[in-house]
């Protein structure tokens, strides 16, 4: 399997840990092998997320502006700051593995670096069954 580093195994291990769906569920390890990516692993806090490793995206969803007041006051599981044009079209794409949240695979493929390229293709390799 592919990562950028010896940081995003050992985050998706920490996933792997936290959700064990991710030995059984495509939607669950390609959700959290994005998730373990440093650049998004580092934007959430793990012991609080009880779903999925996006519960504190889906809050933003939710509410962007209650969201962004709710971080100001450090009252919420995660932070949006630290995602890039190109990390913030990865969570898209995690997002439509775990829930079928539209996403535009071109606007990935037109931002991503070749890294985060390869990350997504393994990604999709993951959803579509890839063994773990």
């Amino acid at each position: 399997m592919y990562f950028v580093n010896a940081e995003h195994q050992l985050n998706f291990q920490k996933l792997a840990e936290k959700f064990p769906g991710v030995r059984q569920n495509s939607e669950y390890r390609a959700t959290c092998y994005i998730a373990a990516h440093p650049e998004i692993f580092k934007c959430f806090k793990l012991e609080l997320q009880e779903h999925g490793p996006f519960d504190w995206y889906f809050d933003y969803l939710d509410n962007p502006d209650k969201f962004i007041e709710l971080r100001n006051q450090g009252k919420t599981t995660g932070d949006t700051a630290p995602l890039t044009g190109q990390t913030i079209e990865l969570v898209k794409l995690a997002l439509n593995f775990w829930n079928g949240r539209e996403f535009d695979l071109s606007s990935g493929i037109v931002s991503w670096d070749i890294t985060l390229y390869q990350v997504a293709m393994q990604a999709i390799q993951l959803r579509r069954g890839g063994v773990f």
